[in-house]
């Protein structure tokens, strides 16, 4: 699913609209799906639900998980952007891992089995250092989690001072165990200042990333995908389909069709969201027309996506 059209910034996260099904598996586009939560802090790990009744959104997220499960759609969260485990302070990594912990309880509740993460800044600092602060206390949260069913999914970073390079992303969901990657191709194209524009580039992230799954066959892979617009520090602004299709002159990548083939010719299976700007659900369907017309591989879309 895309990115909600409305929604309320909180502590700790989000209370999000429901937003259109943009999802290649189906063709039925209800508004019908919230996806994250806020989280009170005077109420503790065990109270996801109370915080949901506080908020007024309980009925309507136990709803809306009877309505994934009766349609066999799989759901995600979108992890607070004040989980920072990269920090040097420890005082924030500590406020990290609690709202983090709570992210899972309410993923729990609404019974989806993956929340995405972005790991955050680079502080200055080389992203090598930095993401082996981050790895470390990943390690420690997902030790201190125990066991779950639920994966973290790291996203690759839209910004330029932002931590979360491909190479970095899948590193660290190769060594991480209960991690997996989030390959958002707008932001590895607004992160790189347009390389996503040429083949060789698009060909080189598929191929680190059917490495990747070649090597975790057991870990989900997880994509977003947008054309964007960026400028000398990055991501600016999602784009629609709308700005690319027909028009020459217009600077904005990735394109469709390099990304669908990409995603055909996986080894693996993976989840696919459409974050094209207000028009989720056109992204959605022009991917998995796409991969289901031939052109881009023999796999069909029921095949591919978890």
């Amino acid at each position: 699913m895309g990115r909600p059209l409305t929604h309320f910034q909180g502590l700790g996260g989000q209370v999000r609209a429901p937003c259109p099904i943009a999802v290649l598996g189906t063709d039925d586009l209800q508004p019908r799906v919230a996806i994250a939560f806020a989280c009170d802090p005077k109420l503790g790990r065990s109270d996801g639900l109370r915080q949901m009744q506080k908020l007024g959104v309980a009925t309507e997220i136990q709803q809306h998980r009877a309505l994934a499960i009766a349609d066999d759609i799989k759901l995600s969260i979108h992890g607070s952007y004040y989980i920072v485990l990269a920090s040097p302070d420890p005082a924030k990594v500590l406020r990290s891992v609690d709202t983090l912990l709570r992210t899972y309880e309410q993923a729990d509740i609404l019974g989806a089995r993956e929340i995405v993460l972005h790991p955050g800044s680079l502080y200055g600092a080389p992203e090598a250092d930095v993401s082996c602060r981050f790895a470390e206390n990943l390690e420690r949260f997902m030790a201190q989690l125990g066991k779950t069913d639920i994966s973290l999914m790291i996203e690759t970073a839209g910004k330029v001072g932002q931590m979360g390079s491909v190479d970095m992303i899948l590193d660290v969901a190769s060594t991480v165990k209960g991690v997996g990657p989030c390959i958002d191709f707008g932001h590895v194209h607004a992160r790189s200042l347009g390389e996503l524009e040429t083949p060789d580039a698009m060909a080189q992230v598929f191929a680190r990333i059917d490495e990747f799954q070649r090597s975790n066959p057991d870990t989900p892979t997880h994509f977003h995908y947008t054309p964007i617009h960026f400028g000398p520090r990055g991501e600016i602004q999602h784009r629609a389909l709308s700005d690319i299709d027909g028009v020459s002159n217009k600077p904005f990548h990735p394109r469709p069709e390099p990304v669908a083939a990409g995603l055909a010719g996986l080894p693996g299976r993976f989840t696919i969201i459409s974050e094209t700007h207000n028009s989720q659900e056109m992204g959605a369907i022009r991917l998995k027309n796409l991969i289901n017309s031939g052109t881009c591989g023999h796999k069909e879309v029921g095949y591919l996506v978890e």
